[in-house]
């Protein structure tokens, strides 16, 4: 039966993934690293830098994409079918941990709605460091519960080496220090896989360690600075448990593919699951679900602290423990409450089928910026321009155009370097709206051209505008 729901989980996350991938900036700024690292031989001892609080994340992302986009001969659908292979293995490695934790009716519960909800699926269609997220905390949950539930202490090397890479994916799991400090408490009798264990994750994080070192632990200041801003400044009692309530939701409701706002159906969901979860656990407090329990609750109060956006891609973290509690819960409606295990399918698959719908119809952009960036380096080619540049105009703020530099690197072209606008004489700027007064846009990278004129325009339906400026 796994096999046949990992099969169904497969085809939605490779059904058209070429047609529907998304390539904006931070894929470009990462298929930009992994080009150099293949080409050059450029070893990145720091990966992606986040989205919020500016922090680098450790290099094992690039270092585990490469050799896709190498097979894929510097094709960015290289790393995002590796990614969804990942998201794929994830789901028999799902089953067989719920079934170790719990039973094999949980774990077919758990692995089949994982294997069909609509994020846990979109989130594994892409070339995204977060991606990968899910497999690396079950990793970290399975060690913890060897060493600490079945006294095999040997499992403390697993969970480092998952923590490892959890670590360099995304910066979200460090909601989880309060749990991860719980288990290593609880192992302490296991000095020695302690100190390898440390040794290990020691080992996976000395590129970034030695990053710090050379650069004056940039992150451990920028880490400092963002923890003494708004996002966890001016917090009182009543907002932690106000946001406790809407953490929760998004943690349990959203990931479960019930609306990523706030809906009467997603609150009644989380708290029906709530309430289901602790029943059980006051019933039969085995130690599976005391771990998994905490592992939950433990993070929506981390979360609710946390005041900035929450989106799905951030609580990869616990989309194995959500799963699995729901398989959970849901095993335990036998005999007469079948119904409403059926009832809460039904509105599963209601809730997740229209999402997986529009996501598997849509179009995505990398054809578009492949064709873009054949078009600007044809045209510097064609006009022998050297001091040439690239700028886009658009709502993902990736003023660098990292996508379309890619491309035109890939191809052969040598544009200068993202802090070389000031030495450029042509700057082609690529937007997918027409542009009537460019010239007058407030981004640096235009404005260090300045003066400088529009020489040409290129206008079209299929694929993004191009204007070149002239500095004159």
């Amino acid at each position: 039966m796994i096999w046949l729901i990992t099969a169904f989980g497969a085809i939605l996350r490779f059904y058209r993934l070429t047609s529907t991938l998304q390539f904006l900036g931070d894929q470009g700024r990462d298929a930009l690293v992994l080009k150099d690292l293949i080409v050059n031989f450029n070893l990145p001892f720091i990966g992606p830098i986040t989205s919020v609080g500016g922090f680098y994340l450790g290099p094992l992302y690039y270092y585990l994409m490469a050799p896709w986009l190498w097979l894929a001969r510097f094709n960015p659908v290289g790393p995002a079918y590796a990614t969804a292979a990942i998201g794929v293995a994830t789901i028999p490695v799902l089953y067989w941990v719920t079934k170790k934790l719990f039973s094999q009716n949980s774990a077919l519960w758990a692995s089949g709605l994982y294997a069909l909800a609509a994020i846990p699926v979109l989130e594994t269609r892409g070339m995204w460091n977060p991606n990968p997220m899910p497999l690396a905390v079950l990793g970290i949950l399975y060690g913890f519960y060897l060493a600490n539930y079945k006294n095999k202490p040997k499992g403390l090397l697993l969970a480092a080496v998952s923590l490892g890479a959890a670590l360099q994916l995304h910066y979200m799991i460090v909601f989880l220090a309060p749990v991860i400090l719980w288990q290593l408490y609880k192992a302490k009798k296991h000095t020695r896989e302690l100190i390898t264990g440390a040794g290990i994750l020691g080992l996976m994080l000395l590129p970034l360690v030695l990053f710090e070192i050379k650069n004056n632990w940039l992150n451990v200041r920028g880490l400092l600075e963002f923890l003494g801003k708004r996002q966890y400044t001016s917090v009182n009692l009543w907002l932690i448990i106000k946001n406790t309530v809407g953490r929760s939701e998004q943690v349990i409701g959203m990931v479960l593919g019930f609306g990523r706002s706030f809906n009467l159906l997603r609150a009644l969901i989380t708290r029906g699951w709530l309430l289901g979860m602790v029943w059980w656990l006051i019933k039969k407090r085995q130690p599976g679900l005391v771990l998994t329990s905490v592992w939950l609750l433990a993070s929506v109060a981390t979360l609710s602290v946390y005041q900035d956006n929450v989106y799905p891609h951030y609580l990869g973290f616990l989309f194995p423990v959500v799963f699995m509690l729901t398989g959970l819960i849901l095993s335990q409606f036998k005999g007469w409450l079948m119904p409403l295990a059926l009832t809460f399918l039904l509105l599963f698959v209601t809730a997740n089928a229209p999402q997986l719908k529009t996501a598997l119809s849509a179009t995505g952009n990398l054809q578009s910026v492949e064709k873009t960036a054949k078009f600007i380096l044809e045209d510097a080619k064609a006009n022998q321009y050297s001091a040439y540049n690239l700028t886009l105009i658009d709502e993902t703020r990736d003023y660098r155009a990292q996508a379309f530099r890619y491309f035109v690197e890939v191809y052969g072209g040598k544009p200068l370097g993202e802090a070389d606008y000031p030495k450029t004489d042509i700057l082609y700027v690529v937007s997918p709206y027409r542009q009537t007064d460019i010239l007058s846009r407030q981004n640096w990278e235009i404005s260090s051209l300045l003066p400088a004129s529009l020489i040409q325009a290129w206008e079209f339906t299929q694929h993004e505008n191009i204007y070149k400026l002239k500095r004159l």
